[in-house]
């Protein structure tokens, strides 16, 4: 996921250039730095974008796509993140709310038009339809904010990146995540999450990045799941970029009906 941009859509889905730098290790207030200028980074405007979801096991054929909408924006100093989800009909199944700021992570969840609940845990760990992988947890990429983040190196990634570790509070799930930032345009390109005993549980990436109009954005990532090698495959559409996206849309008691979609949308 990810920030994967991410979130990556973190919803750091927007490259943002940071000033290039030898490729090295920083010194720990130029990691620190660093990080805190990824943290702080805001999408120029709010946007909506149209996605599919294709799960592929690692035995098997994938699965039809699962189809969605996510609107994107910023609200009280944060990073705020709407999805809905459509079931095979075409009705909305899920529809969810993710918060992320330097003072807190919240989700919340509405199934078919129930009102919001706020989870937590593990809780933003369930996927977002019956045979995903894929998770608010995903989307948000909270561990990009926690408290216990630590510089771990500067290597390559593909790319150049830094590479920071964080520790989650204990008795939570994930019990750590690493994840590699982009040295140059500032995103997050890979992450992966360890249980308790340090083994992985779960790795995200980002595949491809598009260009709309004059801004880069995230075209596609993946969540694989490390103890069954099954995959999931998220492919951004369509997007409508410099959205006007009511704040109430951001909010958890608008879950129980459907967001209004803008107009303009493009075809990555």
């Amino acid at each position: 996921m990810v920030r994967w941009v991410s979130c990556l859509l973190a919803c750091g889905c927007l490259a943002q250039r940071f000033p290039s730098t030898e490729f090295r290790k920083l010194p720990p207030e130029e990691a620190s730095a660093f990080l805190e200028g990824f943290r702080g980074a805001r999408l120029s405007s709010d946007l909506c974008l149209r996605f599919e979801v294709t799960h592929k096991p690692r035995v098997g054929e994938a699965a039809p796509p699962v189809t969605g909408t996510l609107w994107a924006g910023t609200l009280a100093g944060g990073q705020v993140l709407r999805g809905e989800i459509a079931d095979a009909d075409g009705r909305p199944a899920l529809a969810f709310l993710t918060l992320k700021s330097p003072a807190e992570n919240k989700v919340w969840v509405s199934l078919r038009g129930a009102p919001a609940q706020e989870v937590n845990g593990l809780g933003s760990l369930a996927p977002l339809a019956p045979g995903l992988l894929l998770s608010p947890f995903d989307l948000q990429l909270p561990f990009t904010h926690w408290t216990a983040t630590e510089y771990v190196t500067t290597e390559r990634r593909r790319r150049p990146a830094n590479v920071y570790a964080a520790t989650n509070l204990a008795g939570q799930t994930p019990a750590k995540v690493t994840f590699a930032i982009d040295r140059v345009y500032g995103v997050l390109v890979e992450a992966t999450c360890f249980d308790v005993g340090g083994e992985k549980t779960r790795s995200m990436q980002v595949d491809e990045f598009s260009k709309v109009g004059e801004q880069w954005m995230l075209a596609a990532c993946s969540v694989r799941d490390e103890v069954t090698r099954d995959c999931d495959l998220l492919r951004i559409t369509e997007a409508a970029l410099d959205a006007r996206i009511p704040p109430e849309v951001f909010t958890p008691a608008s879950l129980a009906r459907p967001a209004p979609r803008p107009a303009g949308f493009k075809k990555l």
